[in-house]
């Protein structure tokens, strides 16, 4: 079907999305000039439905790093990865713990006792560190990569 509609993305092709960025255990990122291209090998997730519950969550609590749904990439018959991008945030640097904690009680969310981890009512993240979290020169925080929970 991906290739039927257009968006499946061969392997070999994968390098034309953009300058290989930084990589972490779920993603292959691919910067361009606008967006961060992220190859998912579903490590962290499991499966695609998992994956795209997360992006939902991502996209709910942290809308100006929302995700969307790109294509799939791949080696035809062995492997499907989906692809999803996310805005870029041009100019930016790691922030701080301190700018994370205020940022998180800024939306809502208590910080518990392991670092990098905040609840509210709703859910519960971790993860967000400053690897995963960003600032750009006016000062503004943007959570570009953060591990999601819905609480029952």
């Amino acid at each position: 079907m991906a290739k039927s509609q257009g968006f499946w993305i061969p392997m070999m092709d994968i390098f034309n999305l953009g300058v290989p960025g930084p990589c972490g255990n779920e993603n292959d990122t691919y910067v361009g000039e606008k967006v961060i291209y992220k190859v998912n090998n579903l490590f962290n997730s499991g499966s695609i439905v998992a994956l795209l519950r997360k992006i939902f969550m991502h996209n709910a609590i942290f809308p100006d790093t929302a995700y969307s749904f790109y294509g799939f990439a791949g080696f035809d018959g062995r492997t499907i990865q989906p692809v999803i991008i996310q805005p870029r945030i041009a100019n930016a640097h790691p922030a701080t713990k301190i700018m994370i904690d205020t940022y998180m009680a800024a939306l809502g969310f208590e910080k518990t006792a392991e670092e990098g981890r905040f609840r509210n009512g709703q859910y519960e993240v971790w993860d967000i560190v400053p690897r995963n979290v960003l600032v750009d020169d006016e000062g503004d925080v943007f959570v570009v990569d953060a591990e999601i929970k819905h609480i029952e």
